[in-house]
């Protein structure tokens, strides 16, 4: 879901300066005016920034709960309406979270703005914000402060808890380090950055754009923040979707063992692509399903006794080097399972080039390649160092945890919760549970505004709930469970595989979500949307739209796209993969 760790694996970082995301630049780099840029109120001030947009902050509580605390600032940007807010064309605004929990809701409506217009249309403004802690907001939570001493920390952290007989211990044990880090550096902040407060920050951000409702477009992580939203203030939901849905009955409890419950059979879902694409389509194409599996099981196998050495000295100014092992090769087949689509062919060529003895395709696209860059970034001397997901994500989902008994203070009992996890998926337990409930081991810090009410209810306006078939970390279960609780509310299933309707092009879905932003019609129950796309599709069908090949993600300033084009762009989109924790370590 998020803990969607390091998929910036896939883009290495390259010389002195890392490729970060993200809008932290965007701000930095692109808008005019950053003075009035950084000034805060309880209203929004807006300014025009990154040419189409306009950028603002808002100042809120730093704890609901004690006003004494302080304050935080939410960064906004907003993609305006066409239509004037005295128009009855204008419908008000849609708010945007792409997950995490660590995302970066302005990065996310900049970037993939254009797309989203396209699908809802012209009478809302899109607004992104970063959720307190996050990118542009303020107070920033950074628990290291310069790129060296993150390496230092996560160049050792286990990836993998199966990787040797010491790998779970050390997980545990670096854990133990992320929260002394917290607490000691950022209690305050830490305590501060809770799902229920950033939900009570949307409602401010609704009621300062004068709308007593909050219209809401949210995935993976998001779906937990939507949810959320919609159990403290139904009375102010409005056109309500969330996508990629989580059980968050389990999150506040820290339990994730049901979200690899559907993982396995994702895996399946792609090894039967292949069969079906051919193997002038798919690297790794043989009669069935099982003898791909076997294959790639041989492979990992290989790679846990004998890790391959990677020396690749093509480029003399740029020479990668590494070990290729069990941990690295994991890791990636979960990766490729958060967008199938996107990545699966290339992933299936480097594990055929793998069989073959060729390591190096495999590696180069690891977490482990990427993070070699951190030990020689520099960043401004001013700016704090935010590495992203563990030390982002930790304190929100951490904090959120409602019961101490919940909460893992022995290895015994973190053994217990992987051991359960485990039943559901054996092979892919070892990697995402010291990237997701394992980092909260031995947590010590409590969200000081923590949600413990009921997601039983009746909301103003009936949400929206969209799932994949094949979601490999929140499967269908969850959003049926979800649905169940908030009455008239409807879940279209999209029969893809991947992590959120985003990681596959349909028109069907993308019409839906347009019907029900526009005129607040709901699919009908039990919907089954069919993508647009295969898995594995020659080059000539995924490049382009109807015949006519789009080669850059986005287009020149103003120009529109058509709702089946913007559909297909944002399936090619990875921001929602990256901002999960799998892909997120934003070096």
């Amino acid at each position: 879901m998020h803990a969607e760790l390091l998929l910036q694996a896939a883009r290495p970082l390259i010389g002195p300066r890392y490729e970060l995301f993200t809008a932290s630049s965007l701000f930095l780099k692109h808008v005019d005016g950053c003075d009035q840029l950084t000034a805060s109120s309880t209203n929004v001030n807006w300014t025009s920034c990154l040419d189409t947009f306009k950028c603002g902050k808002l100042t809120v509580p730093l704890q609901y709960s004690d006003p004494a605390a302080g304050e935080a600032q939410i960064a906004l940007i907003m993609s305006p309406s066409n239509f004037s807010a005295d128009d009855p064309n204008y419908l008000g605004s849609i708010l945007f979270n792409p997950g995490g929990p660590g995302g970066s809701g302005v990065s996310f409506v900049e970037q993939l703005g254009t797309y989203f217009r396209a699908i809802v249309g012209p009478q809302y403004d899109l607004v992104g914000f970063d959720p307190r802690g996050v990118g542009q907001s303020t107070p920033v939570l950074s628990l290291f402060k310069t790129p060296v001493e993150a390496f230092e920390y996560y160049s050792t952290y286990p990836q993998n808890v199966n990787e040797s007989i010491s790998s779970f211990g050390r997980f545990y044990a670096q854990a133990n380090i992320l929260g002394k880090f917290a607490a000691d550096r950022y209690q305050t902040v830490a305590e501060s950055v809770s799902t229920a407060a950033v939900a009570t920050d949307m409602l401010n951000i609704a009621k300062a754009l004068g709308q007593d409702k909050v219209n809401y477009w949210g995935v993976s992580y998001g779906s937990i923040l939507g949810a959320t939203f919609a159990a403290m203030f139904p009375n102010n939901v409005g056109r309500f979707i969330i996508d990629g849905v989580f059980n968050s009955h389990q999150w506040y409890r820290g339990d994730w063992s049901g979200s690899l419950l559907n993982t396995d059979a994702a895996l399946t879902a792609v090894y039967e692509a292949c069969v079906a694409a051919g193997p002038s389509l798919c690297a790794l194409h043989s009669p069935d399903a099982a003898t791909i599996r076997a294959r790639v099981d041989t492979l990992i196998s290989s790679l846990h006794l004998a890790p391959q050495p990677v020396y690749d000295a093509s480029d003399p100014s740029s020479i990668v080097f590494g070990v290729a092992d069990y941990t690295v090769l994991v890791l990636q087949l979960f990766q490729m399972l958060y967008t199938p689509f996107g990545t699966a062919p290339a992933f299936f060529a480097a594990l055929a080039a793998l069989e073959r003895g060729n390591a190096s395709a495999v590696y180069r696209g690891s977490v482990t390649a990427a993070n070699t860059g951190l030990a020689t970034c520099a960043p401004p001397a001013t700016a704090p160092f935010v590495v992203g997901f563990l030390d982002v994500s930790a304190p929100i989902s951490c904090g959120d945890i409602v019961a101490d008994a919940d909460r893992v203070r022995t290895p015994e009992q973190a053994r217990q919760d992987y051991a359960a996890m485990a039943n559901a998926s054996a092979l892919f337990a070892t990697t995402w549970y010291p990237l997701s409930p394992g980092r909260c081991a031995q947590w010590p810090i409590k969200a000081k505004d923590v949600f413990n009410g009921s997601f039983t209810q009746n909301t103003s306006n009936p949400i929206l709930l969209i799932t994949n078939t094949h979601d490999p970390v929140t499967p269908m279960v969850g959003a049926l469970n979800m649905s169940s609780g908030f009455a008239g509310s409807v879940v279209l299933q999209q029969n893809s595989t991947g992590h959120t309707s985003l990681s596959g092009f349909s028109t069907c879905t993308a019409e839906a979500i347009h019907a029900y932003f526009a005129n607040g019609t709901l699919p009908a129950p039990d919907t089954l949307c069919q993508t647009d796309t295969l898995i594995f599709e020659s080059p000539s069908n995924s490049s382009g739209y109807d015949g006519v090949t789009i080669t850059p993600l986005k287009r020149a300033v103003g120009e529109g796209h058509t709702l089946k084009e913007a559909a297909r762009m944002l399936a090619r989109s990875d921001f929602v993969a990256k901002s999960s924790g799998l892909f997120g370590r934003r070096w």
